[in-house]
């Protein structure tokens, strides 16, 4: 590669990167712009909240007021409530998640013991429609993550933590409140608050359970309402008292895509609302005789009727901007994202176009290499003389490329105890332990069974005279004459003994030689099709077929285990 062509390379490496890297930042950028979040009765009026804004509209529709929690130098997260005096109170959340949350959120771990919030993160609360703000219930974990709110008419907090499965009771901000016990809540998400008690949306447990609100009995199961799965969507977390029965948000396995359904005491089942209208449910409430929903799919607030129905059109000043602002923007990330997938294109496309220009022989032959050639076509070749007269050994690249792939699969096995690490740290249920262990059993059994096929395909050797091949092998060595040895493009069978070439594009010994001097040998052997090869594996106790035979009924069983706990 002479000068000219070593720029040409590295600027296309350059471009592609470049490229890759604004398509994530634009991925990035375009998830993180404000939608709708949670909304909420107070009084006369519905509360609505857009990322750091939240509007007040009537039981028509239109909008009454509204304040940007911003200018008081919150970043709001998650739920909101108010106090009996309309004070609010927002969880401010100035820094995201870490990797420990994430972590958690994939596995779906009961997160860690709780921590105390850090400077400026927490609760507060604030007077309306000043904005002035101070922090409150500092006695209260920090929420990382979903959390749903309930007050009582005397401003005591109900605090559901989903990820750590208990619900907290907070009377006194000053004192410590009180939680839910140990194992019996998986995921709570939202709260109601009724004449009964606490109505709980008990999410991995699939029902709603009430508790007990006294001081004394606070945790107390006194009922429970168990729901059956709708059409593969299994995970209720949201609700609302509707007539004779509940209407739950019911989602899928994602937490995403919900049905509103409606199920009626003693019934089960019986409806499911504006089903056809409705792609992702993400809050609802019941309020005045109407249903009111953000649809996080169509990034919609939307009025309906009883019967499911849309109502007239919202109307909303400030959520109109502010649902167009987030439009334009996610937009404008998207068509960004996009320019990087160009330049990835254009650099990969103007990449080749150099190397045919500048090294066209050499590409054509790297092309050549890469497919490999027609079998019939290398074993009619003419063979080339056997460099001395003595046997000639091919050479087995795979023992030099072990000593980067020991390392590499070193460093899996390492990661493996990392994420193991973390999971014990984090905690978590005895079915999400046991899957993790399950997991973690099957990648260690994985690892360990590909470092010994490989160390047993490096141990092998060939070797070739004028009349016979030597195989070397599975500690057997046996010489074979030309016309008594199966082939394949991939396999050489003797008698007793398997030896794997590799592919066209790996192969465990030097390409070119078997191309020049093992195949047009085979003119008087015979061609076996693959199921011959692998009935010689089992028969041999090649590595391969150990292999295939351990981890096929593994797997079979994990995912059939993976499946129950589930």
């Amino acid at each position: 590669m002479n000068r000219t062509s070593r720029r040409v390379a590295i600027t296309v490496v350059l471009s592609t990167a470049l490229g890759l890297l604004v398509y994530l930042w634009a991925n990035h950028q375009r998830l993180q712009v404000p939608g709708y979040g949670f909304i909420r009765v107070q009084g006369e009026l519905l509360s609505v909240r857009f990322g750091s804004h939240l509007v007040w509209l009537d039981g028509a529709g239109r909008e009454r007021q509204q304040v940007d929690l911003a200018s008081a130098g919150l970043a709001p997260a998650g739920d909101h409530a108010f106090f009996s005096n309309g004070d609010l109170l927002v969880y401010n959340r100035p820094e995201p998640a870490g990797l420990a949350y994430w972590i958690t959120r994939y596995l779906r771990l009961q997160k860690p013991s709780p921590r105390a919030p850090e400077a400026f993160e927490g609760f507060n609360r604030c007077r309306l429609p000043q904005l002035s703000c101070e922090p409150f219930g500092r006695a209260l974990p920090a929420m990382d993550s979903a959390f749903r709110l309930a007050v009582a008419a005397d401003d005591t907090l109900y605090l559901a933590d989903t990820p750590g499965f208990h619900v907290y009771r907070l009377t006194d901000e000053t004192a410590a409140p009180a939680r839910t016990p140990e194992g019996l809540l998986r995921f709570p998400n939202q709260v109601r608050l009724t004449s009964d008690g606490l109505w709980v949306a008990d999410t991995n447990n699939r029902r709603l359970a009430l508790l007990d609100t006294t001081p004394a009995a606070f945790g107390v199961l006194r009922e429970e309402v168990v729901l059956a799965p709708q059409d593969g969507r299994r995970w209720p977390h949201q609700f609302a008292a509707d007539g004779d029965g509940w209407l739950v948000n019911m989602a899928d396995d994602r937490m995403r895509d919900g049905s509103l359904v409606h199920f009626a005491t003693g019934r089960g089942a019986d409806a499911t609302v504006a089903a056809a209208l409705l792609q992702d449910p993400l809050a609802f409430e019941l309020w005045r005789e109407q249903l009111w929903v953000v649809d996080a799919a169509s990034e919609q607030l939307l009025r309906l009727d009883r019967q499911g129905e849309q109502q007239a059109t919202i109307q909303r000043k400030t959520l109109s901007a502010l649902q167009q602002g987030a439009a334009h923007a996610r937009e404008s990330y998207l068509w960004v994202g996009r320019l990087g997938l160009l330049v990835i294109g254009l650099s990969l496309v103007a990449g080749f176009a150099a190397a045919w220009l500048l090294e066209r022989k050499e590409t054509v032959a790297q092309f050549r290499g890469w497919a490999g050639r027609e079998l019939p076509a290398l074993v009619a070749a003419e063979a080339a003389p056997l460099p001395g007269d003595a046997v000639y050994w091919l050479p087995n690249r795979l023992q030099g490329r072990l000593r980067w792939i020991k390392p590499l699969l070193l460093l899996v096995v390492a990661a493996l105890g990392y994420v193991l690490l973390q999971v014990a740290l984090l905690g978590g249920t005895l079915w999400s332990q046991l899957q993790m262990a399950g997991l973690t059993v099957y990648a260690g059994l994985f690892v360990w069974m590909t470092l010994w096929d490989l160390q047993a395909t490096a141990r092998q050797r060939l070797g070739l005279t004028d009349e016979c091949l030597v195989l070397v092998g599975q500690g057997r060595q046996c010489e074979v004459r030309f016309a008594d040895v199966r082939y394949t493009r991939t396999h050489l069978v003797g008698e007793n003994l398997v030896v794997f070439l590799g592919n066209p594009r790996h192969s465990v010994f030097d390409r070119k030689q078997l191309e020049q001097l093992v195949f047009p040998r085979l003119k008087e052997a015979t061609s076996c099709p693959p199921w011959f090869v692998w009935k010689m594996l089992w028969h041999t106790r090649h590595s391969q077929a150990l292999m295939a035979a351990v981890l096929i009924p593994v797997t079979v069983v994990l995912m059939l285990f993976l499946r129950l706990l589930s």
